[in-house]
């Protein structure tokens, strides 16, 4: 049964991620006010993207998500792989240029492979890990600090709390994630949710005794201008990147309201149609390739607008769509043809 799986997961790490499951890159800023539980030992710290200070009645949280700008290129030991974990970190790895790529494709396996399983009474070794196909978070970081190693990138476990719990990552409370050297410094990844940095509700902790009894964290302020700008190559679905450079995979499209707080859009093109949900008003297309298409915007006083568009790049594109006065109906829309 040993050798079974680890012929199936030799399998799943030359696959790769597929087309339809690529995860996300972002950009932006977010910033957190918090109070971390009591007892924790927190400290100063910084690193490439992430600040943590002392702040009126608590802690606050800086994190930065301008584009990692890592130029180290990547090839794997040339010493034979020993073991299982070696063998599939090599595998997971293949094909990458750079320690960005490298580092992104083992995590993403990682995060595909494993699954997230609170079970303490359950050994965290990487080997068990692997056998089992589960973890819980201390599992997953020494996973991936393993596999890492594996393929000459250094990294670390981080102890720390969690103020807000994400979609398919961590709960709230205290949790495990990892940190991976770069030439331009130390960089924070969760292989559960979040690769090349970690939000501003993640709180490091110096130290993983407690002073006294922990209580609860508290989230006091949070600031969150994070943003979905593009697909990510090498990373799973869920996983939300950050940028290595300015370079886009392909094109997107921001559609926003201008006098209205809800609506649909839709989006009508060669590979099929896609129906977005304008919420606060805006909403975006990801992962579009050269070509034509046509945009449908619909609120609750009817068709708002029908563009023709074309996208000969992979570039950022943003439209807004005047809504009230006065609310259009029928054929025609506004603004006629738009090329990008």
């Amino acid at each position: 049964m040993r050798v079974a799986r680890l012929l199936l997961l030799l399998a799943l790490a030359a696959a790769g991620p597929l087309a339809a499951e690529t995860g996300r890159s972002v950009a932006g800023t977010d910033r957190a006010r918090v109070l971390p539980p009591a007892g924790a030992v927190v400290e100063p710290y910084r690193n490439a993207g992430y600040e943590l200070r002392f702040a009126e009645g608590g802690v606050e949280v800086s994190v930065d998500l301008a584009p990692l700008a890592s130029p180290e290129p990547f090839s794997a030991p040339a010493v034979a792989p020993r073991g299982q974990v070696a063998v599939l970190a090599r595998r997971a790895a293949a094909g990458a240029s750079t320690r960005y790529e490298a580092v992104t494709r083992v995590l993403s396996w990682i995060r595909e492979h494993v699954r997230y399983e609170l079970d303490r009474d359950q050994p965290q070794d990487p080997e068990a890990v692997l056998e089992r196909g589960s973890a819980y978070c201390t599992g997953i970081a020494r996973l991936a600090v393993a596999m890492l190693a594996e393929i000459g990138v250094e990294a670390r476990e981080v102890p720390g709390y969690v103020l807000e719990e994400l979609p398919g990552g961590p709960r709230v409370g205290f949790h495990r994630w990892i940190e991976v050297r770069y030439g331009l410094g130390w960089v924070f990844s969760d292989p559960l949710a979040t690769l090349h940095y970690v939000p501003a509700s993640y709180v490091r902790l110096a130290a993983e005794r407690l002073e006294e009894l922990p209580g609860w964290g508290q989230l006091l302020e949070r600031d969150d201008r994070v943003e979905e700008i593009d697909l990510a190559p090498h990373a799973f679905a869920g996983l939300r990147v950050r940028r290595n450079d300015e370079r886009r995979s392909a094109a997107a499209l921001v559609v926003r309201l201008d006098g209205a707080t809800t609506g649909e859009a839709t989006l009508d093109g060669e590979d099929g149609r896609r129906v977005v949900r304008l919420q606060a008003g805006s909403g975006r297309f990801l992962g579009l390739e050269p070509g034509r298409y046509r945009l449908r915007v619909e609120t609750a006083g009817g068709v708002a607008a029908r563009k023709d568009l074309i996208f000969r790049a992979p570039v950022l594109a943003e439209l807004t769509i005047p809504v009230d006065p006065p609310v259009l109906a029928g054929g025609g829309g506004r603004g006629g043809r738009t090329r990008r």
